[in-house]
């Protein structure tokens, strides 16, 4: 018991003076010397004193209080950053199911965009077919005029003809030849 007390008394006395480290750097010169160090690859020296070292372990040290505030504010960051993150994958998943539904209803106007050119190319084809007989009706019905006012001036010379032998009056026939002038320039 009393060799429990002795280390309990030594560990105690070593806690209490603190470890104390040298605040040179003690570097063998024999590595030195067979290792040629280049500016860049220059070992890094860092000044630790005493004081760091307290400040950075001993927890009644001031600065506990900045870095629970600095976990908090962390917490804080992460919890807005996290919910930030699940608004955004909704977002995108939203957008992504709008995205499928686009590009199906882009599917679908291709296939009606397709019957309507075909149907437009057939519409086309029909109006030219109309256009041609009805040009070819006109034509047909233009020259059927032109017979049908022949057939109606041999009819009035003829009657003209009748009536100077049964003793009428002579009559003036209308000349016919300004009204065929004018139907000769309708197209045909």
């Amino acid at each position: 018991m009393r060799y429990l007390i002795l280390v309990m008394l030594f560990i105690g006395s070593l806690f209490l003076a603190g470890c104390e480290t040298p605040n040179e750097l003690t570097i063998d010169s024999s590595v030195l010397e067979t290792a040629e160090i280049t500016p860049e690859e220059a070992p890094m020296v860092i000044d630790q004193t005493p004081e760091k070292m307290q400040k950075r372990f001993d927890p009644t040290i001031q600065g506990d209080d900045n870095l629970e505030l600095d976990d908090i504010q962390w917490a804080r960051k992460y919890e807005e950053l996290s919910i930030g993150n699940n608004a955004l994958r909704e977002t995108n998943n939203e957008l992504t199911i709008e995205n499928n539904q686009l590009k199906q209803q882009i599917e679908a106007m291709k296939n009606e965009l397709e019957q309507t050119k075909k149907d437009m190319t057939e519409a086309n084809e029909f109006l030219g077919q109309m256009h041609l007989e009805l040009n070819k009706w006109k034509t047909d019905v233009l020259g059927f005029r032109q017979e049908i006012r022949q057939a109606q001036q041999v009819q009035i010379e003829a009657l003209a003809k009748i009536l100077r032998e049964l003793g009428a009056e002579p009559m003036d026939i209308p000349n016919t030849s300004k009204e065929s002038s004018v139907d000769a320039g309708e197209p045909k």
